[in-house]
């Protein structure tokens, strides 16, 4: 069945793509070469204007809310940006890399979560204020004050997901074979048909190397 997402921001284009049957968690041959490759058109296309361009139409839509996208706050891209330039770019699992190119390539925050958190629905909306929650194993958590945040759990009220970072409680892990991948970009600079495209390539890239 597919995920009923209720979206209460007129301001926020989404992008949904749902994967089942994950259940590659170590990089082949194959998807190294891919990433390199990927990470190579990257490397040009954070160069352009247009990425440029994006990078701050993706910050003042964070704003909208609120909240306030800088120092350890800034949109997710932005952290891969820095690791790209660093040379030191994360690789987690086939996943969440195919996840993370794509987003340092598009210039666009994206979510991958558990899809068995959401029983119900999918909702976003701004974070409250002292609203948190836990996004990493040492315990830090991020202000949700705000901020456009992913909800799930029962009647889509708990706090998962977010353009900055995702919660403990809805990242994957080995045992998760069913995801939902949320794509986060300002509906005045993203035109629906390209964030189609972009969903459905990056399903179209987890199922082709996370998936036996």
């Amino acid at each position: 069945m597919q995920l009923s997402v209720i979206d209460e921001l007129d301001y926020l284009r989404l992008g949904i793509c749902e994967v089942k049957g994950l259940n590659r968690f170590t990089a082949s041959q194959e998807f190294d070469s891919w990433v390199d490759d990927q990470l190579a058109v990257a490397r040009a296309e954070v160069l352009t204007p247009q990425w440029q361009s994006r990078r701050e139409a993706v910050r003042g839509l964070l704003r909208r809310g609120g909240f306030k996208p800088s120092g350890r706050s800034k949109p997710a891209q932005e952290y891969l940006l820095r690791c790209l330039n660093d040379g030191n770019f994360p690789r987690i699992n086939p996943a969440v890399d195919c996840l993370n190119v794509l987003s340092i390539r598009i210039g666009l925050p994206i979510s991958m979560l558990d899809k068995s958190r959401f029983p119900d629905a999918l909702r976003v909306r701004v974070g409250q204020p002292e609203e948190k929650y836990v996004f990493n194993s040492v315990g830090q958590e991020l202000d949700l004050g705000g901020l456009i945040t992913v909800c799930g759990g029962p009647g889509a009220v708990e706090p998962l997901g977010s353009p900055v970072k995702d919660s403990m409680a809805g990242k994957i892990t080995e045992t998760v074979s069913e995801i939902v991948c949320i794509l986060y970009g300002p509906i005045e600079e993203i035109p629906k048909e390209w964030m189609d495209d972009w969903a459905f390539e990056l399903k179209h890239s987890i199922e082709r190397f996370a998936i036996q």
